[in-house]
């Protein structure tokens, strides 16, 4: 392995990395607005540009960069069941519940297919499908199982036995067998929300970067926000969309006792060889129940997951500057064994990302039980970019009607923890 085995500190993520380098948004703030969102990931832009299109002034507060945490530290897989096979999703949440929610995965993977082509939002996209594959005879039993839950409900995929593995991902070793799911996709995912981000400010919303909000004072329809360079700011509602950091701003104390953030780590090997590039599809791929995950980005691979191999499974952090490095040598060893000849190419560099879950899986969108006004579109159990841009138009029709017909709105509502 390259000299990343000993790593401490965390790499810049290679899609902050390839982004132009730009000034921080800093819009004018107007000294009232119908809906101030907390939090420029994939979720609160998803819920400013809904609630722009929906006719409200809108203003995007993010501490840091659009983007700069998760929605810019995973490894863009736009999945469908939460990467969980969907017997499981059944054994959970049961047939009805578990297709509703299947259902909202597919229009979010749709729609927000749909925004990047009609927004013309560059960020190689790649519509090829994704691959679930098994690590053990159970988990291909379990395949089956998936396989056969999907046939009952119309869901388009196709099952693979181990030889039928080996003659279409050759280069993939030491697997029983795999689920293909046609509309799972790949793409860039910084790149996705900073450019939903720019669609929003030319539709009339407004972005302010660099901008910590540090108390927020008063009830729905006359909030006041406060923020690190002194400014202050009247909104009629709020939305807290900033992921494990949500917490901190929530006077009631609800997502300090149901949220609970977690550390996921990633990295980028160094170019392929051209022939073993050529050889691997665009697809979503994960293994071992989407514990670990990964997918082709031009001629090199991404590889994530092994949290569970370590102690504490890195649940509680809140440090996305630092590496794991026996999670490195994890993944390096998952390498080295699944997929060979990728090994070659070694290590070009490694980053975290902090994600925020809940008891259930499930993430938060609705309002906070008893704060009127103040509403959540967050923890996304590291499935945020299969939720994020749906659950935000979701988010946005709670506001605005206090009510959606989209599936499973009623399963993410937060007062189903009280």
């Amino acid at each position: 392995m390259t000299s990343k085995a000993a790593q401490t500190e965390s790499d810049e993520p290679i899609w902050l990395a390839e982004l132009p380098r730009s000034t921080a948004r800093r819009d004018a703030a107007p000294p009232r607005v119908d809906i101030c969102v907390i939090g420029g990931g994939i979720a609160g832009v998803a819920t400013a540009f809904h609630a722009r299109r929906a006719g409200l002034s809108v203003l995007l507060l993010e501490k840091n960069r659009i983007a700069s945490r998760a929605s810019g530290r995973n490894d863009g897989q736009i999945l469908l069941g939460l990467g969980e096979h969907l017997n499981r999703l059944v054994s959970q949440f049961g047939e009805e519940e578990s297709r509703r929610l299947w259902e909202f995965l597919e229009r979010n993977s749709e729609e927000t297919k749909v925004a990047i082509r009609t927004l013309g939002i560059s960020c190689e996209l790649k519509e090829e499908g994704g691959l679930r594959l098994s690590i053990s005879e159970s988990e291909q039993r379990e395949l089956v199982e998936s396989a056969r839950l999907m046939e009952k409900e119309g869901i388009p995929h196709s099952l693979w036995t181990r030889e039928e593995l080996g003659r279409k991902a050759e280069w993939a070793k030491g697997f029983h067998g795999g689920l293909f799911v046609p509309g799972e996709a790949i793409f860039a995912p910084a790149a996705f929300v900073r450019g939903l981000a720019e669609a929003f400010e030319k539709e009339g919303g407004r972005i302010r970067e660099q901008e910590e909000v540090l108390a927020i004072e008063g009830e729905a329809g006359n909030y006041l926000l406060k923020t690190a360079s002194d400014l202050s700011l009247e909104a009629s509602m709020i939305v807290h969309a900033s992921s494990a950091l949500a917490p901190q701003l929530d006077r009631s104390g609800f997502l300090d006792r149901v949220v609970f953030p977690f550390r996921g780590q990633v990295l980028l090997t160094g170019v392929l060889d051209s022939k073993l590039s050529a050889r691997i599809p665009c697809w979503a791929m994960s293994s071992h129940f989407c514990y670990e995950y990964f997918r082709k980005h031009g001629d090199r691979l991404t590889l994530g997951g092994m949290r569970w191999s370590v102690k504490g499974e890195e649940t509680g952090t809140m440090d996305d500057s630092r590496v794991n490095p026996e999670i490195t040598r994890n993944l390096w060893a998952w390498l080295q064994e699944h997929i060979p000849e990728a090994a070659s190419a070694g290590i070009e560099r490694v980053w975290t990302g902090i994600m925020a879950g809940t008891p259930d899986g499930l993430p938060l969108i609705g309002p906070i039980p008893g704060q009127q006004g103040e509403f959540l579109c967050c923890a996304f159990n590291g499935y945020g970019m299969g939720f994020g841009f749906l659950a935000g138009k979701l988010c946005c029709e709670l506001m605005t009607e206090g009510r959606s017909e989209l599936p499973s709105a009623a399963r993410f509502a937060p007062r189903r923890f009280t």
